[in-house]
């Protein structure tokens, strides 16, 4: 019998699988760049509308591309890649980002710049929250490849937890707020933070 991280990637890949035009983007990016990864909102809202009984359209959806390269010292070749997605599927919006450069620009709540990110997996790591941080691409085998730090059963269970590697809990709220997922997808559970103990 399969555990349960087995189970929940089955299904997820089973999802993406019979979500043609998402498929068709994980092909076309296996053929150039495949070293990228679909992640975040699209394979999120596509389980939790998958789990809610709803029909997922990827019509007009943010898609996020993410992938890792040390030896980039700009960002020209993911604009490119961006510009060439966004030719190649309009009725998407695009956002492309090499993890190798965003200790660059990405600043903590306090103004301090975080540490490079040494992989994809690192950069998953310090995801807001721990049902977003997953990435899939379609490896030279054609096999669906999976990248998920913290697992799947957050994603599946509809559990809203918060991840305090960079951002505060208040931080965390308000994104949760801004972005109506209680009221879009009302199986959602917060969770609350674990409580510190007093000293």
């Amino acid at each position: 019998m399969k555990n349960t991280h087995e189970y929940y990637q089955s299904i997820l890949f089973e999802l993406i699988t019979h979500t043609s035009v998402l498929f068709t983007i994980l092909q076309t990016l296996s053929h150039s760049h495949p070293q990228a990864y679909l992640s975040a909102g699209v394979l999120r809202n596509m389980v939790w509308t998958y789990l809610h009984g709803q029909s997922f359209e990827l019509n007009n959806s943010d898609i996020d591309v993410i992938y890792h390269h040390a030896l980039e010292i700009n960002h020209n070749r993911q604009s490119t890649l961006q510009q060439e997605l966004a030719r190649l599927f309009p009725e998407q919006q695009w956002d492309v980002v090499n993890q190798a450069l965003v200790h660059t620009w990405y600043c903590k709540e306090n103004g301090e710049r975080i540490q490079p990110l040494a992989s994809i997996e690192h950069a998953l790591l310090l995801w807001p929250d721990t049902a977003t941080a997953i990435a899939v691409r379609l490896n030279v085998s054609g096999e669906l490849e999976l990248i998920a730090p913290f697992g799947l059963q957050d994603l599946f269970e509809l559990k809203l937890r918060w991840n305090p590697a960079l951002v505060s809990y208040a931080t965390f709220k308000d994104r949760v707020a801004a972005k109506q997922w209680l009221q879009q997808w009302p199986k959602l559970q917060l969770v609350d933070p674990p409580i510190k103990p007093k000293i």
